[in-house]
């Protein structure tokens, strides 16, 4: 896969997250009625790489792990320092995290129909040759390297930037899922994160045989374009 691959595939991924920052932030306020703090274009442990105030004392973050996005909301004046409201507050947040994962996967989902239809393709041809060798995978009836040729022949056939579009769309759908079931535990969301990040690299390094140059180009475009989106929230958040 050569440079504009990359490219193409930082550019969607940031903007999936630049949206996503959008989204988040709105459904807390006008749904949830819940306060947001901070709004993270980009995962950190510690400070932010850079960082800027808006309306409300509002942060808006830019970390330096791409690999996801993130708003962060106050707890607010009616969770005080009883167990009990603490419970009640955090079984709150649990279920406005399935809801809110939930409407994004679905309007995933919708998007990328939308898409494969303007495209003059069948939605559900497509999804039934994925759906079918992931079975075919999975149940063992057909092993890793022809699933990989599979994915190589699609790519072939839909063209570089429509495959790499379908592609990203139904793994943040899957996201979306693994996000939606982890909300309901506390202790799966690390858990699930931690399994997301080991097997892309995984399957990237071993069987998809991507080059280690092709992370680097990844990573620098999701770099430039998601510092692009961060200083681009500032006129998107209202």
């Amino acid at each position: 896969m050569e440079i504009n691959t990359a490219v193409a595939l930082g550019g969607i991924v940031a903007s999936y997250f630049f949206v996503f920052c959008i989204l988040a932030y709105y459904a807390n306020i006008l749904m949830f009625k819940t306060k947001v703090n901070e709004i993270w274009m980009f995962m950190s442990f510690s400070k932010p790489l850079y960082a800027y105030t808006i309306k409300n004392d509002l942060r808006i973050k830019f970390g330096y792990i791409p690999l996801s996005s993130l708003v962060k909301t106050d707890s607010g004046e009616d969770v005080g320092p009883n167990d009990d409201e603490l419970k009640k507050y955090d079984k709150r947040t649990m279920k406005n995290a399935f809801i809110f994962h939930g409407i994004m996967g679905t309007m995933l989902t919708v998007l990328i129909v939308a898409v494969i239809w303007i495209s003059g393709y069948d939605p559900l041809v497509i999804f039934k040759d994925f759906g079918t060798h992931i079975w075919l995978l999975f149940s063992g009836k057909n092993d890793f390297s022809g699933f990989v040729n599979f994915i190589h022949s699609q790519y072939t056939a839909y063209g570089k930037h429509f495959f790499i579009f379908l592609s990203v769309g139904i793994y943040f759908v899957f996201i979306s899922l693994v996000m939606m079931i982890s909300s309901l535990y506390s202790f799966l969301s690390a858990l699930m994160g931690l399994v997301i990040i080991v097997g892309y690299f995984v399957v990237g390094f071993k069987f998809l045989e991507l080059p280690f140059t092709f992370y680097i180009d990844l990573i620098l475009s999701l770099i430039v374009i998601g510092f692009i989106y961060f200083l681009l929230l500032r006129f998107f958040i209202k």
